[in-house]
């Protein structure tokens, strides 16, 4: 609570405040003033009127045209470039020095609700033409547009040596137009991270939209010419900053770890009840740069999650915590002071701290993505080589258990001098169609089935020929398996391999057929043959062959049945659609 009193207390200040007089500098702070609609300086009604004038206070209900004539002496010409400072002058005006025009390029609002030049958020710098001024009597004129629901008046115009005046200017045209440039160049890079991370997560969170809406939010101060009544851009405005705000604090209150659901609820209520008030004030005529101190309850909201923050930063010891705290505590005090403005207790031309208060918060905001962005890069990276290890490893185990395993088998035939060549032969043979099963399953195409079995048929085929068997395919389009893998991939050509082999070595079949259709909820390859069938639970040469599908089938969570008579054998595998649970 201190801490944000403090910041009150910095903040609630003009910036005139901050900015000394500079030698040599006149301050204008009176003049005449007289409400009038004529193009030119009337000739009576001028009353004498105190700078800073804010119409709020001095006319509450006027909407439209005034006059300032503000006069002034010079004993002597000036020697130096004299130049005009006005901190602030809303909404819009035009100025003359002894009746020549210096702003010729300005545009007052129009009645059809179309906005003028955007002069209340910009400090206004002049160079006077030297040969203007004349001895004794200078007078300086304002023709100045206000209306009731803008705040609309006149600071106090400071005449002084171009130097001194434009470092004034300088300072607060800095941070009160090229700041919002920054922050809105932060946004977008704090944007761009935020769109990478959600390239590669395919995830969408609630800071997306807190971001989309700030990005928003920051457009509609820095646009120029839009089609919209200043009123209606400030009911916009409410509308889209409530909607940051709100998904802001809710990301904040995330962020702190806390837990239960009553300031959340609390958060989306008031949320609720103040985007509902903005649009019936603004359907009723109500809109305003007032209408923004509905948004009191909203503000207020916000300072339990800097507690939260801060509290989180302090249990994790976490210097991006603090960051985060302590810049939205800073931001939250800003935007306090802008509120007060608006009430009006702070001088009416007080320069508004809410958008350089915002700029630690973006600063933080920006490292805080490219550091969460680059964390998981690498994490991704780390995945991946984990994952090739792990994939090498596969393939040099599956090589040693089965193609390793059949060439020791054949090499130790070979040395035996009692053995068939053909026997040696087939186990070699064997060993290859291991090995190009290996090859084939590390070719996986998008989760795609069929072209592994295609590719097992283009090698079969030939072979079967040669022996005489018919080989006839039945295949359909098939739903992708997601869960399909390398190595899942190998047990299903494995396991389509080794019922071919059975038929070829046992069955004395002639034909082999092999389908693969979708079914209703998997994918079912039936492999069949017209052999001689066997009695399945008997001990039979089938019996190591059959046991290893089965064991490959339980690890793949599918379904193996095996069904033989003396018409044939079938193999059926269900392959399921979704990936197998645990």
């Amino acid at each position: 609570m201190r801490l944000l009193l403090l910041l009150l207390l910095l903040v609630g200040a003009p910036l005139s405040a901050v900015e000394r007089l500079p030698s040599g500098v006149v301050q204008l702070d009176h003049a005449e003033f007289v409400a009038s609609e004529a193009d030119t300086p009337p000739l009576a009604g001028w009353q004498r009127q105190a700078l800073p004038d804010n119409w709020r206070l001095e006319r509450p209900d006027y909407s439209g045209f005034a006059w300032y004539r503000l006069p002034f002496q010079l004993t002597e010409l000036p020697r130096t470039p004299l130049a005009l400072y006005l901190a602030r002058l809303s909404l819009a005006g035009e100025i003359w020095l002894n009746g020549s025009l210096l702003t010729p390029n300005v545009r007052y609002d129009t009645p059809d609700g179309r906005m003028g030049s955007l002069m209340s958020d910009e400090p206004l710098y002049l160079t006077l033409p030297s040969g203007l001024f004349r001895l004794g009597e200078n007078e300086l004129l304002v023709r100045l547009q206000g209306a009731r629901d803008i705040r609309s008046g006149l600071s106090s115009p400071l005449i002084g040596p171009t130097e001194a005046l434009r470092e004034q200017w300088r300072l607060r045209y800095a941070l009160q137009v090229i700041l919002p440039y920054v922050i809105l160049v932060l946004f977008l890079g704090a944007l761009a991270f935020l769109v990478a991370h959600i390239y590669y997560q395919r995830r969408f969170h609630l800071i997306q939209l807190a971001m989309l809406t700030g990005l928003l939010s920051i457009l509609g101060y820095l646009a120029i010419d839009l089609p919209l009544a200043r009123a209606d851009q400030q009911a916009i405005r409410i509308l889209i900053t409530t909607c940051m705000y709100w998904w802001l604090c809710l990301i904040g209150y995330r962020l702190s770890g806390a837990r239960g659901h009553a300031y959340p609820r609390l958060l989306h209520a008031v949320s609720l009840l103040t985007l509902a008030a903005t649009l019936a004030l603004w359907a009723l005529g109500e809109a305003g740069d007032r209408l923004w101190l509905i948004t009191w309850p909203h503000l207020l909201l916000r300072l339990p999650v800097i507690v939260l923050l801060l509290r989180s930063a302090w249990r994790r010891r976490s210097p991006k915590y603090w960051a985060l705290g302590l810049s939205t505590a800073l931001w939250l005090g800003t935007q306090v002071q802008s509120y007060l403005i608006l009430m009006e207790w702070l001088p009416w031309d007080s320069f508004r701290w809410s958008t350089a208060g915002a700029l630690p918060f973006c600063i933080v905001l920006l490292f805080f993505f490219a550091e969460r962005f680059i964390l998981e890069r690498e994490e991704v990276a780390n995945q991946q080589r984990i994952a090739i290890a792990d994939e090498r490893g596969r393939i040099l185990q599956d090589m040693h258990d089965g193609m390793g395993a059949q060439l020791i088998t054949a090499l130790r035939l070979a040395r035996r001098e009692d053995v068939d060549k053909a026997v040696v032969i087939r186990s070699i043979e064997e060993s290859l169609q291991d090995m190009r099963l290996i090859v084939d399953s590390l070719d996986l195409t998008e989760h795609d089935l069929l072209p592994l079995l295609g590719n097992l048929r283009f090698r079969l085929e030939p072979k079967l020929s040669a022996l005489g068997i018919r080989l006839e395919w039945d295949v359909a389009p098939l739903p992708e398996l997601t869960y399909l893998t390398p190595a899942s991939a190998l047990a299903i050509l494995r396991i389509v391999q080794e019922a071919i082999n059975n038929a070829v070595q046992h069955a004395n079949a002639g034909l082999i057929r092999i389908s693969v259709k979708p079914a209703v909820d998997c994918i079912r390859i039936s492999i069949n043959d017209n052999g001689q069938g066997f009695a399945v639970a008997a001990d039979t040469p089938h019996s190591h062959g059959l046991s290893g599908m089965r064991l490959r089938a339980q690890k793949l969570g599918a379904r193996l049945t095996l069904h033989s008579d003396e018409q044939g054998t079938q193999v059926t595998l269900e392959l399921p659609l979704l990936p197998p649970r645990g």
